[in-house]
């Protein structure tokens, strides 16, 4: 991954090859007019380049002032005798100052084509290609993005000619410690935000199991918890790149934030109870809360702070012994002493206490839930009750029967009138029947004998028409053999023909 805008350059082919170098370089706007094929080229080139390099934190302004961080170790001391405030108030961060992590979501207008320089070469025409991008809808002014709503919207537009005004309407879209973010000329990647947004909603709901503690998060928890999704390297969010995320996260009816105290530095960010569900407005219960959750924080880093802090004091008393420091060691050993019986055990406590708290408040929220799931099934069975009773479930039923009734009546009718046809057919004879059937049988049989005794007659009073007849039979027999083709028949005489045939026929 590179770690300067130069690096990151230097492994572009394009860039290390002089000519294309000098092309891309050169004024874009006159390339729009003499070569629009290689102006959109250039274009794409440029694109993709601005928000690579975006993504990698390279394009963001100089490191801004350095940010506070939450005391959590404990600072070394060689005095004897320290009392709890003492000892507490001496917890603090280590003393070197850090810088603000860099934007990964936005970049900035201002000095670009200078960031962007290589082997002595400035582009002329970025400036040109970052325009296009924002009217393409690419990327899109930070006061216009995080304004929201379109009356904010356009007093964001408004605004940016009017540094006084405009830093102030900043400060109502944006919320709390805005006045640290500098607006004039950032520019937001709608893509990089929305899939940033997406990821840590997706790790948001992965990890939340009480929606009444756990979804309640201050704006520097949110940016330590989240800042793997969207940095991908483990870190802190910077807070430019939280406020967009968290404005992607609002349109989405996923989150929302409201400032809880009057100095307007402590800022409550509230997921929504589900993913699939839209996000409620913060309650005073929800203060409550978060309130009760922030202390328990707070309490946990001061006893990892102090538990921290024996282990240090141990180790000094050590190396005192081992340099025959006796004094030095007994000193050592004696704030241990202090800070474990003392104080950390009254810190430890008063963490199991608030812990007992935080219990009864998710136990409470569980509660909240289970009736109101008793509530919606109340509801839903209160609608179906009304359903059943307007279709009259008494008269639906003696209906059924009525009709039940009726419907075995006309079976039983059905039933008496196929017996009464039986009976009928009982009283026919079938002795008669079947005297008549051999009857009708004798006289067919006598039709045929009939029949068989003329033919034989009509075939003896013509002998001669019976043989005419087979002797037909056999010349259309013996025309349908067929003789081979080196045979050649012979003409027979007509009579000796006849006699063979008469022949054959007896």
């Amino acid at each position: 991954m590179p770690t300067s805008i130069q690096s990151f350059l230097s492994r572009i082919p394009e860039l290390r090859d002089a000519d294309q170098r000098a092309f891309l370089y050169s004024d874009l706007d006159q390339q729009r007019i003499d070569n629009p094929e290689g102006y959109q080229e250039a274009l794409k080139f440029w694109t993709q380049l601005l928000l690579s390099a975006c993504q990698h934190g390279l394009l963001s302004a100089a490191p801004r002032t350095p940010q506070p961080r939450l005391n959590t170790t404990l600072a070394s001391s060689d005095e004897d005798d320290e009392d709890e405030d003492d000892v507490l108030d001496r917890t603090q961060s280590d003393d070197s100052e850090h810088t603000e992590a860099a934007s990964v979501l936005c970049f900035e207008r201002a000095g670009l084509a200078a960031r962007l320089a290589f082997r002595g070469d400035t582009p002329t025409g970025v400036d040109g290609i970052v325009d296009e991008m924002e009217r393409s809808g690419i990327v899109v002014e930070a006061c216009d993005y995080l304004a929201g709503s379109t009356v904010r919207r356009w007093a964001g537009r408004f605004v940016r000619h009017v540094p006084v005004v405009g830093r102030q309407m900043a400060v109502l879209a944006w919320g709390a410690q805005t006045s640290q973010i500098t607006l004039d000329s950032s520019l937001v990647v709608r893509s990089l935000v929305e899939a940033a947004a997406s990821r840590v909603a997706d790790a948001h709901y992965a990890r939340a199991a009480c929606a009444l503690t756990d979804n309640l998060l201050s704006m520097d928890v949110f940016r330590e918890q989240y800042a793997q999704p969207v940095l991908t390297t483990n870190g802190k969010l910077s807070l430019e790149d939280a406020r967009l995320v968290l404005r992607c996260l609002e349109d989405q009816r996923q989150a929302t934030s409201t400032i809880i105290d009057a100095a307007d530095t402590q800022v409550l960010i509230k997921f929504a109870a589900r993913r699939a569900q839209r996000v409620q407005p913060v309650t005073e219960a929800d203060r409550g809360a978060f309130h009760v959750v922030s202390t328990r924080d707070t309490i946990a880093r001061q006893v990892t702070a102090l538990e921290s802090r024996v282990l240090e004091l141990d180790l000094k008393a050590r190396n005192a012994v081992v340099r025959k420091l006796r004094t030095q060691a007994l000193g050592y050993l004696r704030l241990k002493r202090h800070v474990e019986s003392d104080v950390l055990a009254r810190r430890q406590q008063a963490l199991d206490n608030i812990e007992r708290i935080v219990l009864k408040l998710q136990q409470a929220a569980s509660d909240v839930q289970l009736l109101q799931a008793f509530k919606s099934g109340t509801c839903a069975l209160k609608g179906l009750n009304q359903e059943a009773e307007d279709m009259h479930a008494e008269r639906v039923f003696d209906d059924w029967a009525d009709q039940a009734l009726r419907a075995d009546e006309i079976q039983a009718v059905m039933d008496d009138g196929a017996a009464v046809v039986a009976d009928g057919m009982q009283d026919v004879d079938d002795d008669a029947l079947e005297a008549e059937l051999e009857a009708l049988l004798a006289a067919d049989e006598q039709k045929e004998a009939a029949a068989s005794d003329k033919q034989k007659e009509s075939n003896v009073a013509v002998p001669g028409k019976q043989e005419t007849a087979d002797e037909d039979m056999l010349a259309n027999a013996f025309n349908k053999v067929t003789l081979s083709p080196d045979h050649t028949p012979s003409e027979p005489n007509a009579a000796d023909a006849k006699q063979e045939r008469i022949a054959m026929l007896e």
